[in-house]
């Protein structure tokens, strides 16, 4: 179904039931079904599959020309209902034989359970939106490089069973595979922005740093978005579940790694957002770049970060970086306050939540390491690490956009695998 909005957009609703087995039929083989760890909210949840389409923006990378286009999901808090379960990732991608290759090196021991629809998901599909939440805080998510999001359903029910909207976009030619409603399957595109050719500090290498155009162009992607479903709210003829029931004034954005930093990124851009989270995504040790004024952002900011440990470098690693161990320890100082600049300089002020990274890994922060166990010991530990993130994650947005005061953000109560909680107050921005 094809619907015009205004401003010249088009969205197509994706109604992925025709090509949805029920889960079921995995069960009926014999095959073990692995179940996500469950939303802790009280209300189910719902979502609904969307293809935007940007025509102010002209997309590089598509063959023959073409605007910018994305593929989105979008949960929201629900009623009871009978509905479709919505599959844990399109099931066309497995009939491709490059796209499956290509999900194959991205969801490595998961594959076989996901391809054959034995992952069990907590979401319906178009179910009506709860009677319960009058108007609910939207968040938009960004994955991480080359990652998908589908990827990190865990976090995303749960948010939407507390009565929140999320809506988490594909990065087309940045995420791993997005597939288009008529077909189309475009998969990552690894050169699209080089690597940047300078460091702010001497000795750093110059690919620790972020491209500042592929921040703009994913901080695009999540204004571009925050756009359509404000369209699609204040439009009386749409027939979505959330339509009439998003709340305009409270809207954050988050996002993994260089989605973090994208997020981020999207509040120094996009004064309607109100809170900004960046999971775990720095580029030379920072979660964003400070302006010219050397200001971060006005908004409410966490960055959720491991915390690896600041161990002397052996010398091999200083001959491979060409310093000294002095100069190395003064690098890394000066790394260490680029990070902290970043987060003293934010007119909502700020947090960082250090994760025991002894204990976990990068990809923690999505489903795949949960989904990629071997015993139910190691499922259960990755599940807790999901749990920790989430109930910070939605620590932060229950008090940036719902006025609400977590004892863990004031340091009582934390969860597993949460070292510390550092608070750092709202700053003044520079004069202009």
């Amino acid at each position: 179904m094809l619907s015009a909005l205004p401003g010249g957009a088009i969205l197509s609703i994706a109604l992925l039931a025709s090509v949805v087995s029920e889960p079921a039929a995995a069960s009926q083989s014999g095959a073990p079904i692995r179940e996500l760890p469950r939303p802790t909210g009280a209300l189910p949840v719902g979502v609904v599959t969307l293809h935007l389409s940007d025509h102010t923006r002209q997309e590089p990378l598509r063959l023959g020309g073409g605007v910018r286009e994305l593929m989105i999901d979008v949960w929201y808090p629900a009623e009871p209902a009978e509905g479709l379960p919505h599959p844990y990732f399109d099931p066309r991608a497995f009939n491709d034989a490059a796209s499956a290759d290509r999900l194959r090196g991205l969801l490595r021991a998961a594959y076989d359970e996901i391809r054959e629809g034995r992952v069990r998901t907590h979401a319906k599909q178009r179910v009506p939106f709860s009677r319960s939440v009058r108007r609910a805080p939207l968040l938009i998510f960004s994955h991480g490089g080359g990652e998908a999001r589908e990827t990190y359903r865990a976090q995303l029910e749960d948010l939407a069973s507390h009565g929140f909207v999320v809506a988490a976009i594909s990065h087309t030619h940045e995420a791993v595979l997005t597939i288009f409603p008529d077909g189309r399957q475009i998969p990552l595109a690894p050169g699209r922005w080089p690597s940047p050719t300078s460091s702010a500090f001497e000795g750093l290498p110059p690919s620790e740093e972020a491209n500042p155009d592929r921040l703009q162009w994913w901080a695009s992607d999540i204004r571009f978005v925050i756009d359509e479903l404000v369209k699609i709210d204040d439009a009386r003829s749409s027939t979505l579940p959330f339509a009439g029931r998003l709340d305009g004034g409270r809207m954050g954005a988050f996002g993994h790694s260089a989605g973090g930093q994208a997020a981020a990124h999207a509040c120094q851009i996009e004064p309607r957002l109100r809170a900004c989270l960046n999971q775990d995504g720095l580029a030379a040790f920072a979660p964003y770049y400070l302006d010219s004024r050397e200001w971060g952002m006005t908004q409410s900011f966490m960055l959720i970060v491991r915390n690896t440990p600041r161990e002397q470098p052996s010398p091999e690693e200083l001959a491979a970086m060409h310093m000294t161990l002095e100069q190395a320890q003064q690098l890394l100082a000066k790394l260490a306050a680029r990070q902290d600049a970043s987060l003293r300089r934010t007119g909502g002020g700020a947090y960082r939540v250090l994760i025991d990274a002894a204990k976990t890994t990068h990809a923690d922060f999505g489903d795949l390491p949960f989904l990629q166990s071997k015993t139910p010991s190691e499922a259960e530990r990755h599940a807790q690490i999901l749990e920790s993130v989430r109930t910070v994650t939605r620590a932060f947005f229950d008090k940036s956009l719902k006025r609400s005061r977590p004892p863990l953000l004031e340091g009582r109560g934390l969860p597993k695998f949460v070292e510390a909680v550092q608070a750092f107050e709202p700053a003044q921005p520079p004069a202009r």
